[in-house]
């Protein structure tokens, strides 16, 4: 963290920090400009509050280092720092898609608390919670005075309840401006709660004022008066110390005006892009490249670029250089797609043609507990709609159909529209019936399912119902689909694991760790069955199906697998992609944007890299050909089942022997 002196144009390092995420040390200056209050990790990774002194030119920690600590700012009355503590933010505190964070996000909770800065200074509130009417904490402070020997024992808790504070920021004196995390009353760890902005008051210290909700960001001026907020698309400048009506203080932008000059602006892109690259990249020495001479060398194509899109190709391709996975430019001034030409519902459905028309000749059905939404359900396959595989489509909102024209034909404009449907047992149409059906856009979740189901039966039926069969098929949505389906097999003797085509998403630690869970202890009980502890262990076989199209988090996923001795592998070598972003997404001046590798998995033995241009190999190599899928064949599903069954043989876990019950004379 640096500090500069806008009258002399100095700067001066005050403080580093070796934790890699420590993007926001939430500085904030004293009234009198001389002390800084900000936070940052520790080695242990525990967020601790420091105050800087601008005269003595050195930093003071003024929390344990043990506690997490962050959001110090002082009260505009000078007589207070406050703060926040949690006793859990340190679980889900890593700043991008850790799994085991995720799902600890929604359980953080936070406390407030004030530091009195002076050795004679009164507490702002009595032991019962209500205002000290002897402390003065109304008045602007025209100097700040700290007494740091015993500051740690001079701190009290706010009378508050415990709540998801993500923010705090001094307005006028006495005064603060909250930001709370409000989650919904069913939290799910994929969908974060809504902001929600609040006004404290020293006078009332046991309640809040809640102020604005749905708050996309704010900064309150250096005298605490005026709050500037962002709600929606517009932001608003309002008094800090009123709850505003709706739509007060609207900041009007719309006469704003931009000269642009697009090969200035391109100039500067171009600089930018290389300079992010200079700075961010995981490795210092990018891969042994002269990145001076890359810039200067790609800076000659710059006058010939007559489109925004070209830029991006110039980029990607100076940039490229450096062979590695997960970097690209996108994005910025381009014009945006066009609207499909047309729009074509679909019913989940294969036909054949018959006595001139399209018979269903096989009906996609939706999983009751399918775990992904919208084009996952069959319009065919809904509670009152009753179409059966061998029907005949006789009419699609009234109009004849017959197999001279393609059967999409006669669907084009009907995606998201309410469709009858006239269906007979018969291509002459006696008996006919008519069923109304909502079209869907894309079949491909509602196939794949299908795909997904066939596979289940089939490793249930080759194993006598011993192992179950999970398809994860990314690790964003498809993680709550995993863990239902651990939990519902916790009675089987293994599972199969199957990632195949799986790019990636969240680094799922949480799952290698479930698969590794093994029963401890056990509980009995006077009736019913006995509970192993730690509950829902993982089966003692686990086989995991990859292929080539495994990439990013799928690819961790594998090489932990791999790592913590889970099981073997099945299938394909993965795609070989573990060197990717972290956090920092850099927007270009335009709204384009730089996805830049800046972390790499390795082996922690030293001998590798772990994944990038290499993969993770499997146990057993088998390759899926075209002729064994014409055959409807899956060797990679055949060889899974088989090792499986093998390590059954192997593997199968004692059971647990119960003692003698006590006898007690």
């Amino acid at each position: 963290m640096w500090i500069a002196d806008l009258d002399t144009g100095k700067t001066a390092n005050i403080d580093r920090s070796t934790y890699s995420w420590e993007g926001e040390w939430w500085p904030r200056w004293s009234p009198d400009s001389r002390w800084l209050a900000y936070s940052k990790h520790l080695k242990n990774r525990i967020r601790t509050a420091f105050i800087y002194d601008t005269d003595a030119k050195r930093s003071r920690q003024v929390s344990d280092g043990v506690t997490h600590v962050e959001q110090p700012c002082f009260d505009a009355n000078g007589k207070y720092l406050y703060f926040l503590s949690s006793p859990n933010a340190g679980t889900s505190h890593f700043g991008w898609g850790v799994l085991s964070g995720i799902l600890a996000r929604p359980l953080v909770t936070r406390n407030m608390h004030a530091m009195i800065l002076q050795a004679d200074g009164q507490s702002p509130i009595m032991p019962n919670g209500s205002p000290n009417p002897e402390a003065n904490f109304g008045e602007p402070a025209k100097s700040v005075r700290i007494d740091f020997e015993g500051l740690d024992r001079r701190v009290i808790d706010l009378p508050l309840p415990s709540h998801d504070f993500t923010v705090l920021a001094p307005g006028l004196p006495g005064r603060l401006l909250v930001q709370i995390n409000e989650w919904p009353d069913s939290p799910t760890p994929l969908r974060g709660g809504q902001s929600v902005l609040y006004g404290y008051a020293l006078s009332s210290p046991s309640k809040m004022e809640k102020m604005i909700e749905r708050v996309s960001g704010f900064e309150v001026s250096s005298d605490g008066a005026k709050l500037l907020y962002g709600q929606g698309p517009y932001w608003y400048l309002t008094a800090s110390d009123v709850v505003p009506k709706p739509n007060d203080g609207r900041v009007d932008i719309s006469k704003l005006t931009l000269h642009i000059d697009p090969s200035e602006e391109w100039k500067q892109i171009y600089r930018e892009s290389w300079r992010i690259m200079r700075d961010w990249f995981y490795d210092k020495n990018h891969h042994g490249l002269n990145l001076n001479e890359l810039e200067k060398r790609y800076s000659e194509y710059l006058p010939g670029i007559t489109r925004r899109s070209d830029l991006n190709e110039l980029l990607n391709r100076m940039l490229g250089h450096v062979s590695v996975s997960h970097l690209g430019v996108a994005g910025g001034d381009v014009p945006p797609p066009g609207e499909p030409s047309v729009r074509i519902g679909l019913l989940g459905a294969d036909y054949e043609i018959a006595g001139g028309r399209y018979r269903f000749r096989k009906i996609y059905r939706s999983s009751i507990f399918s775990d992904a939404a919208g084009s996952a359900r069959s319009p065919l396959d809904w509670p009152g709609v009753d179409v059966r595989e061998g029907d005949f489509l006789i009419a699609v909102d009234g109009q004849n159909i017959t197999a001279d024209n393609d059967i999409y034909s006669y669907f084009v404009g009907k995606r998201a529209n309410v469709v009858k449907l006239t269906v007979a047992m018969n291509a002459d149409g006696m008996g006919s019936r008519t069923v109304t059906v909502h079209p869907i856009h894309n079949e491909s979740e509602l196939r794949g399912a299908d795909q997904i189901e066939s596979y289940r039966r089939r490793v249930e039926a080759a194993s006598g119902g011993k192992l179950g069969y999970i398809y994860i098929g990314d690790f964003g949505s498809s993680i709550m689909h995993f863990i239902r389906l651990m939990a519902g097999y916790s009675d089987r003797e293994g599972i199969i694991v199957d990632q195949r085509y799986n790019g990636g998403g969240i680094t799922s630690d949480f799952l290698i760790e479930w698969l590794q869970r093994k029963a401890l202890y056990y509980y009995a009980f006077r009736e019913g069955d006995d509970l192993a502890v730690p509950v829902n262990p993982a089966p003692a076989t686990k086989v995991l199906i990859t292929n080539e199209q495994n990439f990013s988090a799928a690819e961790t996923f594998a090489f932990m697998f791999k790592l913590g001795k889970v099981g073997p592998i099945v299938g394909n070598r993965t795609g070989g992609g573990g060197i990717g972003p972290y956090v920092y997404t850099p927007r270009l001046i335009d709204g384009g944007r730089i996805q830049l590798p800046n972390r790499a998995a390795y082996n922690p033995d030293g001998t590798s890299w772990g994944i990038e241009n290499i993969g993770v190999i499997p146990d057993f190599e088998v390759d899926v050909k075209p002729d064994d899928v014409i055959r409807g064949r899956d060797p990679q599903i055949e060889k899974a089942i088989q090792v499986a069954l093998e390590y059954l043989k192997k593997n199968r876990p004692p059971a647990p022997r119960k003692p003698q019950y006590p006898v007690h004379n």
